[in-house]
């Protein structure tokens, strides 16, 4: 994978079942961080039908992390929000990206701090999908780390490539 590249990104619930998916184009990649971003009005499909994103989107993934950071912006190139989502750490095939989507996220829209976001979806995941006590309480630990890189993430501005491309 490098800059340039088109990429799938495929979202799945914990039963395996893939909800969601998108086309994006890597920003960057390092051997520890991959970037992504996608255009305003790109399609993101899903199993209702799929919605086109309002918004700019740069997405940071990191080896080994149970969760990525998107910096959302509107196409006059406002922050209009940060959102971390707690995942199992993204898998690479080719130009395939997976992760699997524990519910449980972070959203801050500056100025205001980040809040912990969805834990009424986790809990009704945890029960679907029985996550034990430890695997709750490491996804709430995920979370609080999380809040802290919401809280003090500086945005890098509205993606270059995501400004005046099609939908991708």
């Amino acid at each position: 994978m490098k800059p340039g590249d088109w990429v799938q990104v495929r979202a799945y619930k914990s039963d395996g079942t893939c909800y969601r998916w998108w086309t994006a184009t890597v920003e960057t990649e390092k051997p520890d961080e991959l970037v992504i971003v996608t255009p305003p009005g790109h399609w993101i499909g899903g199993v209702d039908g799929g919605i086109t994103s309002e918004n700019a989107l740069r997405v940071f993934y990191w080896s080994g992390k149970w969760y990525s950071l998107l910096e959302a912006y509107t196409p006059s190139g406002e922050l209009a929000e940060l959102y971390v989502n707690i995942s199992s750490p993204v898998e690479i095939d080719g130009l395939v990206m997976r992760f699997t989507d524990l519910e449980l996220d972070v959203s801050r829209r500056p100025p205001d701090a980040a809040e912990l976001v969805d834990e009424d979806e986790f809990q009704e995941a945890a029960i679907e999908y029985g996550y034990s006590e430890e695997f709750q309480r490491t996804c709430y630990e995920v979370a609080r780390e999380a809040l802290d890189l919401a809280n003090r993430w500086v945005a890098r501005g509205i993606p270059a490539s995501g400004a005046n491309e099609g939908s991708a």
